[in-house]
Order: structure tokens, then sequence, then C-alpha cells
């Protein structure tokens, strides 16, 4: 996997100009000069990556020698590990899941003792769902205790966001499925991004309504016009990163609360107003229009657009600030 790191220079000239990319394993740059050094690294950056985690700690280090700012430092791209993360976000006050931690399969059956049902369970360290599992029962839990990709791990109380909107809004998208939201932070700026539908549980962009008009099947989204709950759940989508942000300062305090300046949030609200967040990413997918999910039917290019707008304020606000 590719690793990378932005330098932006002090010389007056917009940031565009002064931008140097660094690829992690090439002989480390000269940041003498540089205003703001970007890390664009995959996390947990020491327990995954150690090797790429000692060249980053002394690029940093250089750079805060010489006055520049380090964004994504080093060494705060392993507070995305879900139990540290938890722990950080419940001691500054963020609505999160909380999480039990076991790191063999006795410690796991004692974790699975001290959880309600359904639960879920999932590695500590990997993001995007892998190897999670929402399990109903106990059983359902210790079976998986033989999987050797979920350790260290975490069980999390599932949380079900269908059921205040079952009691308000019978017969809703928000009642009838899962959900999950994402925003991307980049400094201050709070930009939506997605909100997709599941009939599972572990909602993400395959197992979502959307998931159909993937693959093979990219040519059929059209049908998304003539079925009426993907009708409705393509509106809503539009709808959410077309409009502010929910909770901009919630989300703004959660970055904090990581010491991360760059990152995806995804979370989930529930009818009465309140906010659950599941999960933090640093190293998120922003895509080609054309290689996401409906870029058509979603209006990726202007979407996306509008992210990269955001990388662009961001950027631009680290060279106007003082070294």
């Amino acid at each position: 996997m590719a690793q990378y790191l932005v330098a932006a220079a002090s010389d007056g000239r917009p940031w565009r100009s002064q931008l140097r990319v660094h690829e992690t394993g090439s002989p480390l740059p000269d940041v003498s000069r540089a205003r703001a050094v970007v890390f664009w690294l995959a996390d947990p950056l020491r327990e995954l990556y150690p090797s790429c985690f000692k060249e980053a700690s002394t690029i940093a280090e250089r750079a805060r020698s010489c006055g520049a700012r380090v964004v994504n430092a080093p060494e705060k791209l392993s507070h995305t590990i879900k139990s540290v993360q938890a722990r950080l976000w419940q001691d500054a006050g963020i609505p999160c899941a909380p999480t039990i931690t076991f790191s063999t399969p006795p410690e796991l059956e004692r974790a699975l003792r001290k959880t309600t049902y359904p639960a879920i369970v999932r590695p500590d360290l990997l993001h995007s769902q892998r190897s999670a599992h929402y399990c109903a029962t106990v059983d359902e839990a210790r079976a998986l205790s033989a999987e050797s990709d979920l350790y260290p791990g975490v069980v999390i109380p599932f949380i079900d966001t269908r059921e205040g909107y079952r009691r308000t809004q019978p017969g809703t998208l928000w009642a009838r499925f899962f959900h999950k939201k994402r925003v991307l932070v980049f400094g201050d700026d709070v930009l939506p991004n997605h909100v997709f539908f599941s009939s599972q549980p572990l909602c993400g962009a395959k197992r979502s309504r959307f998931g159909r008009y993937l693959g093979r099947n990219r040519r059929l989204s059209w049908w998304a016009y003539v079925d009426p709950t993907d009708r409705r759940a393509l509106a809503v989508d539009n709808a959410f990163w077309r409009n502010p942000p929910e909770h901009a300062d919630l989300m703004r305090r959660a970055a904090r609360a990581l010491s991360l300046d760059v990152l995806a949030i995804d979370y989930s609200t529930m009818a009465n107003g309140d906010v659950v967040l599941w999960e933090a990413n640093p190293y998120f997918d922003m895509p080609r229009p054309e290689c996401g999910v409906m870029p058509r039917e979603r209006r990726l290019a202007e979407r996306i657009g509008g992210f990269h707008r955001g990388v662009d304020r961001f950027l631009s606000s680290l060279l106007d600030e003082e070294a």
C-alpha cells in the first residue's frame, strides 16, 4: 500500500505550486522551509505499518523543529483503534458505542459475557467493516473464536437506529432500514458525504440499497428511479450532501478529541435527534466520480468536486496561518 505525505512551502505562491508529495520509503524530504506537513497515511500507523511510522515520526520531528504545523501526526494515527477511539470520545462526551476489548479466545469469552445482544464483534485495528460480524446471540459470537483475523478485537453492543423511527415515523426508510451517514472533516470545514440504507445491520456501500447497482449491474442504475424505495433513498442521499452538515460542532469536537484535522466520520441519527458515532477514518476513499456508486444518479462529479474544494480551502488555510 502506497503511503504519502504532503509538504507545503512558504514563499507567497498559491499552495498548488508549493505542494510536494513524498512517498514513504523514498529518501527523506527537506522540510526546512515547509509551513505545514500533512500526513496522508493508512491507520493505525504504528500498529500496522511500523516502518512507515518510524519514517513519518522522523519527518514530523524535523517539521516541528522548523516551526511547521503537523497535520494528522503519525502518533495520532493510532487514535482510530476502535477501543482507543471509543475511550477518547467517551472522555470528551462524544456519543458513541462502548467497546469491550479482547486479545485471546479466553478474553473473548469473558467479553461476550459482559455485553448485551445483539452485538458486533470486530477487529480492533481494521476499517471498512473488515472481519466485522453482527451476532444476534452469544452462541453466534462464540462461533467466531477460531477466526485469527479477529484478534485483537472488540465487542460492541448493537444499537438499532430503527426503533424510535418505528414509533414516530412508521413505514419510512428510517424505520424500515438501518442507515449510516458520513461526513468529511477538513479542519473546521464539515462536508456531508453520503447516507446509505440497508436491510443488513452492518451498513456500507456494498450492503446498501445502492449496492445492487455495483459491478455488472452498474448499467441498470436507472432502475433506482423506478423502484419507489430506491428512488426515495436516492432523494435522501442527494439532499444530505447538498444541505448544510448536521451536528457540525459535534463532528469538529469528535475530530479534536482524536487530535486529527482531516478525517471521515461515520454516524447515525435517532428519531429523537440523538447521534451515535461509529467510526473515524483519516485515510478515507475519495474516488474519481466515474468509479463511485451510481455516479450519474448521485451526482458524484458535483459531490466529489465539493470535497476537492474542501481540500483546497484547508490546504490554503495552512499557508495563511502563522508558522
